[in-house]
């Protein structure tokens, strides 16, 4: 009888883990502060189901795991030589998820087909809501003064507190878990519902209009999908070869006519970028999306050579003031109204350059080698390609944004790098057991 009611409950909890596990799938493109307490009943859930020696154990196993460990460490270590210790531990509490995550996903023990397809549909379910949510806010709003910017990039999102760059990277990868998971992942074998929400969510990342994110779908979904079209399954091939078709048409068309998608892109060109900067007259000087990241960019590898970063950087806690000693330095090139706005207090917008800046060439390697050295693991053809999409886009992504500096960008990016790893990792070590 005691054993009876000790595998009820083990059940029990695992159920419970479970459904906590859909629930952080489901709250990624929601408010963060949802997501974030998502993340926090996981870890609960975690520690109610988890033998921790054997979890130790797995660890030893999975050396790219210590390596997630290894970079939240380096980060709690730069608190210490951080003269801001209230901004460095809200930045430690905020990345706690790169710590968490290896350990409660990425060391499971055994491959779950039917858990990873309920983290999928979750995902796509998160996805769907928030993009009719998003498209009914914005229609409330062009009722009020009849604007169609309500209908893109970030105003699109705003009722949400979210960010369109962050929001279409997730889209992104749900487009590719529709066109490159296994079919038996998806929560109904109807083709026409499948076709259907990759059509939603495909208007979905155009009205978002992220520049980065549809290059990158133009770039590496694009081929892939060109590639995937030529394998067996002809039903996957055609709806692949089909889905190629339809937007290598959308893409010609943006580009062919005047679009609020098509004047983001001629923000980048030199017409636009080479007077955002007046010397002689500041009053003329005004920044764009692209030429404000410039600007940061500039401003970060400046402080990173004059405070003589390079080998352990500034800690987590002293971007904002270095940064500020060095763009003061270039008030005599900026108007009222961008001095006024503390540009000291954003982010990089480039990972790298965060990283860089905040933990020197230690932080940065770990981090690219925690980025590349997954493309070298060969993943089961199942879910190789759309690794490769997520992990890729990722990259890319990381160029713009500094993504790992919000709750947004950490979990989303954590959590799913983490179902890749632990699948790879129990698929190889079944394979070696056989």
């Amino acid at each position: 009888m005691p054993t009876a009611s000790l595998t009820k409950t083990s059940q029990m909890t695992n159920k419970l883990f479970k459904t906590c596990l859909y629930l952080v799938a489901l709250s990624i493109p929601m408010y963060y502060r949802i997501n974030a307490l998502a993340v926090v009943l996981l870890t609960i859930s975690w520690l109610f189901t988890d033998d921790f020696k054997a979890t130790l154990t797995q660890l030893k196993k999975r050396p790219l795991l210590i390596c997630w460990i290894l970079w939240y460490a380096l980060h709690a270590l730069s608190y210490f030589y951080s003269d801001d210790k209230t901004i460095a531990g809200s930045d430690l509490e905020s990345k706690l998820s790169i710590l968490l995550l290896p350990l409660i996903i990425g060391t499971q023990r055994k491959e779950n087909e039917a858990q990873l397809k309920g983290v999928f549909t979750s995902f796509l379910l998160g996805l769907v809501i928030i993009c009719f949510l998003s498209i009914g806010s914005s229609y409330l709003a062009y009722q009020e003064d009849h604007q169609l910017s309500h209908f893109f990039y970030h105003q699109l999102v705003h009722f949400a507190d979210a960010n369109a760059v962050y929001m279409s990277w997730y889209v992104l990868i749900g487009i590719a878990i529709l066109l490159l998971a296994p079919p038996t992942f998806f929560f109904t074998k109807n083709k026409g519902i499948q076709i259907a929400t990759i059509i939603i969510l495909e208007l979905f990342l155009l009205m978002l209009s992220a520049r980065m994110v549809l290059l990158c779908q133009f770039a590496i979904i694009l081929p892939i999908l060109i590639y995937q079209s030529t394998k067996k399954d002809f039903t996957k091939g055609l709806i692949n070869s089909g889905f190629a078709i339809v937007l290598l048409a959308i893409y010609g068309i943006v580009f062919l006519t005047n679009n609020p998608i098509k004047e983001r892109f001629k923000e980048m060109t030199p017409s636009q970028t080479k007077n955002w900067v007046s010397k002689e007259d500041p009053s003329k000087q005004q920044f764009n999306n692209f030429t404000l990241r410039i600007f940061i960019w500039k401003t970060s590898m400046e402080s990173i050579q004059q405070e003589h970063l390079y080998w352990y950087g500034s800690g987590i806690g002293d971007v904002a003031a270095i940064q500020q000693k060095t763009i003061e330095k270039h008030n005599f090139e900026l108007n009222e109204g961008n001095r006024a706005k503390k540009i000291w207090e954003f982010n990089m917008h480039n990972m790298y350059i965060q990283e860089l800046f905040m933990l020197g060439i230690i932080g940065l390697l770990t981090f690219l080698f925690i980025l590349c050295r997954p493309l070298f693991f060969e993943f089961s053809t199942p879910y190789k390609w759309l690794f490769w999409s997520f992990q890729l886009t990722s990259i890319a992504v990381f160029f713009i944004e500094s993504a790992l500096q919000t709750q947004a960008g950490i979990i989303f990016f954590s959590f799913f790098s983490m179902l890749f790893l632990q699948h790879y990792y129990s698929s190889k070590e079944t394979n070696q057991t056989v």
